[in-house]
């Protein structure tokens, strides 16, 4: 046996360590830094400083706080730990102990019982009043027509909405007729009106023609410049309006080789228009854009009346079968919208639907068939007047749906107030302005045009 296996005997080579020798030593550090502990032990602890009052949890559960003095106050003691997740275990208790009689500055959720908003005036954005001091004086007409309906001593109005939640009363005002709804009648007539001054002009031939599609598409220019305005936009005003004048009368003097040479000209005129820094502080880039938009929109999409007209014998006539055909779109979207709508068609113009949608294909189609064929209106045959009211019938609402775009951008709900019952110029003939191209290359296809 080797002497590493050899253990000593007791009291040989073996030192006893005291208290004094250990106070001695220096503290040893260890072999391993494992850092700051990676956690915190959160003791138990009181809510509230102590009042002197015995804890629940020292008398026993079912010992009643109120028989050992304690009381029953939202700032009771509770005994909590690291595990206790009741932070808003006394809410009722604390709901229960506000005085009924202390006023409320601001009541909030479920206690909120002022008139609110309903959902469809959210969703349907035609029906909203920008104008703060109109809106007001809606929201009174509304207040006082809830109060009345309420206030009704008919026994099947309270059987009616005595169950029901002000949420579901919300509702039931929301859906009632508003009294500030579209007056048909009203609009019919300055349709009618519009209607009598167009063909007093187009009797006049291709000039009373072209004037009164001058008159429409100037009015429509000044409309979207003014909107871009009050929306925040510095279009030059004075250069866009003038190149959408001149588009039309540009290119009834020289056809379509007038398009570039207005459009060129209306870049290079507004950009020396901020070179010489009649622009202000306005940013170039996005109010040249704006600029350029209403003169492409407006003023080229509407030159194109003026090459219709330009058709030799028949121009006129054609012209009048666009104009047709998109009121038959207009007229037929209204009313079987009116009458069987159901399924939404864009997000744009809620009001819009599906199904008057079709009526309004549809409408076109048998307008400018009735017209142009049975009456014997332009120089379209059977197949070519169905041509042109398919055109028109995908064309038109694209045009109606490209102005909703436009609006709902600027937050605006129509272009002007000219047109009682239709708001603006460029609200009534804002599908026009997709159809007359339609209406040209239709007529070029049927070989009217050279």
């Amino acid at each position: 046996m080797s002497s590493d296996d050899r253990t000593s005997a007791p009291g040989e080579d073996q030192k006893i360590v005291t208290a004094e020798d250990l106070s001695e030593q220096e503290p040893q550090h260890p072999v391993i830094d494992l850092g700051a502990p990676s956690g915190e032990v959160v003791l138990p602890h009181w809510t509230a400083p102590a009042t002197g009052q015995v804890p629940q949890v020292v008398l026993g559960a079912d010992t009643n706080p109120t028989d050992a003095g304690a009381e029953s106050r939202t700032d009771a003691l509770r005994w909590r730990d690291e595990h206790d997740r009741s932070d808003d275990g006394n809410f009722m208790r604390d709901l229960a102990a506000l005085d009924a009689d202390e006023p409320v500055t601001e009541r909030l959720g479920a206690l909120d019982t002022s008139e609110r908003t309903s959902d469809s005036d959210y969703l349907n954005f035609d029906d909203v009043e920008l104008d703060p001091r109109r809106r007001g004086r809606s929201r009174a007409r509304r207040s006082r027509s809830t109060r009345a309906a309420a206030s009704a001593p008919t026994a099947a109005v309270a059987a009616e909405i005595g169950d029901a939640t002000s949420d579901q009363a919300t509702q039931v005002v929301a859906s009632e007729p508003r009294p500030g709804g579209r007056n048909v009648p009203m609009a019919a007539a300055v349709g009618a009106i519009m209607a009598a001054v167009a063909l007093g002009a187009f009797s006049l031939g291709p000039i009373g023609a072209l004037l009164i599609a001058e008159i429409v598409i100037v009015a429509a220019g000044a409309e979207f410049l003014s909107a871009l305005q009050r929306n925040g936009f510095r279009p030059v005003t004075l250069i866009g309006l003038a190149a959408i004048a001149m588009f039309p009368l540009a290119t009834y003097w020289k056809g379509e080789a007038a398009f570039p040479l207005v459009l060129s000209l209306t870049l290079l005129v507004a950009i020396v228009w901020y070179l010489a820094g009649l622009g202000g502080k306005s940013r170039p880039v996005a109010n040249l854009g704006v600029t350029l938009l209403s003169v492409l929109w407006i003023g080229m999409f509407g030159a194109f009346a003026a090459l219709i007209v330009k058709v030799p014998v028949e121009g006129v006539s054609i012209l009048l079968l666009a104009v047709v055909g998109t009121v038959g779109s207009d007229v037929g979207a209204f009313f079987i919208g009116r009458a069987a709508g159901r399924t939404p068609l864009s997000a744009l113009s809620p009001n819009k639907t599906i199904e008057g949608l079709i009526g309004g294909m549809v409408g076109s189609i048998v307008a400018v068939f009735v017209v142009g064929v049975v009456l014997g209106v332009g120089p379209f045959s059977a197949g070519g007047a169905l041509l042109l009211g398919f055109a028109i019938a995908v064309l038109a609402p694209i045009g109606d749906l490209a102005e909703s775009l436009f609006k709902r951008d600027l937050g605006i709900k129509d272009m002007g107030t000219l047109l009682p019952q239709h708001g603006g110029v460029l609200d009534r003939f804002d599908g026009m302005l997709f159809v007359l191209p339609a209406a040209y290359y239709v007529a070029r296809v049927c070989g009217f045009v050279s």
